[in-house]
């Protein structure tokens, strides 16, 4: 359905949040902010979520699974059990995917993991465990990799774009995992958050584990060395601060003053 208001007037939308498949678990809302024509934002519901949503804009397009407002766009979204969230720009598009049932299970699989991932080391603020703990979630983990190492077969990086906030127990579980799957899909994290579909402060600490494993000197400062408790060596300290920054990390006195450290900033 396509809407052409007159010069100056307003066209209104009110619908639900999942358009033509206002009953169907599987689906996934998300709304985009375009600028120049090209999105430098975006929303994202989670999978199944419903709810309401109107909007008043210059221009309407309405297509059967998206819907594009632009031109003093004005809105509101209303989930269930949630707050309204109020939008609003020049260019801003609400669209509505149908996920396959591989994908989903996919994304259901990986949203579990954050249980399992927490069993056991979830249980100890200081990660002390007994042999026999740390051997049952250690088999937790080859679980979880060996499940994440078929999604990524299929479907490459579970990213942001593609599993929501389930992205970030993803990059649990590979942190999680043995050295050998750390070093060889740490390439796939990089270019992911390269695109913008995960999170800088995760890649940072992929990096530094796997450096310290390999017996270098980490990039970002976040991994600790014991007896006495300090962080591992860092490759150009003094210039550690910007590294931190570029992805999104505080200072390193700020992390050391967070873990009872004392740090004096190179």
């Amino acid at each position: 359905m396509k809407f052409s208001p007159c010069a100056a007037a307003l066209a209104i939308l009110a619908f639900t949040a999942l358009p033509g498949h206002a009953d169907e678990p599987s689906t996934q809302t998300t709304i985009t902010i375009y600028a120049g024509g090209k999105p430098v934002a975006t929303l994202m519901m989670p999978i199944g979520a419903k709810g309401n949503l109107a909007a008043n804009a210059n221009h309407v397009d309405d297509g059967n699974t998206q819907t594009r407002f632009t031109g003093n766009v004005q809105g509101k979204l209303q989930l269930p059990a949630a707050q309204e969230l109020v939008f609003y720009g020049e260019d801003i598009e609400l669209k509505t995917e149908k996920l396959s049932p591989e994908r989903l299970r996919a994304v259901r699989d990986i949203e579990a993991m954050a249980v399992s991932d927490q069993l056991y080391r979830g249980r100890s603020a200081t990660g002390e465990l007994s042999p026999e703990e740390w051997k049952k979630q250690n088999a937790i983990d080859a679980a979880n990799m060996k499940r994440l190492v078929e999604i990524v077969d299929a479907f490459g990086w579970p990213g942001v774009r593609f599993a929501g906030a389930a992205s970030g127990t993803a990059f649990l579980v590979l942190q999680h995992a043995d050295h050998a799957s750390q070093r060889k899909y740490l390439p796939l994290l990089r270019e992911a958050v390269r695109r913008h579909d995960a999170i800088g402060s995760d890649l940072a600490m992929l990096e530094d584990r796997v450096r310290v494993a390999d017996g270098k000197p980490q990039l970002y400062g976040t991994q600790l060395a014991t007896n006495p408790l300090r962080f591992a060596p860092i490759e150009d300290e003094a210039r550690v601060d910007e590294r931190r920054s570029s992805v999104g990390l505080p200072p390193l006195a700020e992390y050391a003053k967070m873990l009872g450290l004392n740090y004096t900033p190179k």
